[in-house]
């Protein structure tokens, strides 16, 4: 069956912008090291993973927020931001987050693994963890309903 150009480009774009919900049965859990040595997770709060790329158009149209989420939540949220290390290398990463002083615990996943834990399928990808580790929000874009979880916990 052959559709029209115009709705395959909806369609795609609908489930490119479109939240995704977990339904993942068990907890998450992850340890990693940050690109400054540090321990991450760090504490027993709720997390807010994003993953991007330096050559992701709309996820560098993000950093600011994530890094305004970063500032404002650290209390109540642990914001971990997750480079896919495709296509990318730890000196570009660094240089790109100290150009724009990004302060945000950042993880470099050279060899993928968080990318596969997370089942990760594109960038950028916004996940929310509670406390106890479940998956309780997916997206592939920062949306209202996003801001709005993130707001809640300011």
């Amino acid at each position: 069956m052959k559709y029209p150009i115009h709705t395959v480009l909806l369609c795609t774009t609908m489930a490119c912008t479109a939240p995704v919900y977990a339904n993942s049965p068990s907890p998450v859990s992850f340890e990693a090291t940050g690109m400054n040595g540090e321990s991450l997770p760090v504490g027993d709060k709720p997390i807010y993973l994003k993953f991007w790329a330096t050559w992701c158009s709309y996820c560098l149209e993000e950093m600011p927020h994530l890094q305004e989420t970063y500032e404002k939540t650290n209390e109540k949220l642990e914001v971990i931001s997750v480079n896919v290390g495709f296509n990318q290398n730890e000196p570009l990463v660094r240089r790109f987050l100290d150009r724009h002083n990004y302060t945000i615990p950042t993880i470099f996943d050279q060899r993928g693994q968080m990318v596969e834990k997370f089942k990760i399928v594109g960038t950028p990808t916004h996940i929310l963890l509670d406390a106890q580790g479940n998956e309780v929000f997916r997206s592939a874009l920062l949306t209202d309903e996003l801001k709005e979880k993130l707001k809640r916990l300011q």
